[in-house]
């Protein structure tokens, strides 16, 4: 049994699903390579605002320690300073990005996913090789006790990088909850709930 549709009616087509909507993967490498971008760009600023990157410390029995109170505040704030970096930067960008792309579904939370994690490492990279004229993932040095350090700029509690991801895909679910980003999507759904309600009309003859 046919479907008769008014003479100036055109039938609806198939739709397509969100994640295979037309420039899915362009706004994938879009998300990521802006995100990767920002990362270097944070790691630059890393460097030059991490106070005092060059931390006085002594050798001992037990590993390297801080000389003093200060010492120790200027370490910690290697890791804080990447945080703040990382989460406000990937908060804000992910935000905007989110509401460009989240007619893609899955897609931009796999591009915010992937790009915000690549983000992290790119900013430790840079900061690294700016700060120390080398790549310095993990300081552990080889000192007798005693032996005054300088500690370079790098992480000490890895779990700051998750810092990036997590505020990334933060704003994801509120954006989801109110609709931005899907170009009038909600409109569309009501309209073609109303059409299938109504009995279609018999061409005019």
């Amino acid at each position: 049994m046919s479907t008769t549709y008014p003479a100036d009616a055109t039938p609806p087509g198939p739709r397509t699903p969100p994640d295979r909507a037309p420039g899915a993967a362009r706004a994938f490498w879009v998300i990521a390579v802006v995100l990767v971008a920002a990362g270097a760009i944070a790691g630059l600023v890393w460097a030059w605002t991490a106070p005092s990157p060059h931390v006085a410390m002594t050798m001992t029995e037990l590993g390297p320690f801080p000389n003093d109170e200060e010492q120790a505040a200027r370490l910690v704030s290697m890791d804080g300073w990447y945080a703040a970096l990382g989460a406000g930067t990937s908060l804000v960008l992910g935000t905007v990005l989110a509401t460009l792309f989240l007619r893609h579904g899955l897609v931009t939370v796999a591009g915010l996913l992937v790009g915000s994690v690549l983000a992290a490492v790119a900013a430790v990279v840079v900061g690294s090789l700016v700060a120390n004229g080398s790549l310095i993932w993990s300081w552990d040095p080889h000192a007798s006790p005693g032996t005054a350090l300088s500690a370079p700029l790098t992480l000490h509690a890895y779990g700051v990088l998750v810092s990036w991801p997590l505020a990334a895909l933060a704003p994801v679910i509120p954006l989801v909850w109110l609709g931005s980003g899907r170009d009038g999507e909600p409109s569309r759904v009501i309209h073609s709930q109303r059409d299938r309600s109504r009995t279609p009309e018999a061409p005019m003859r």
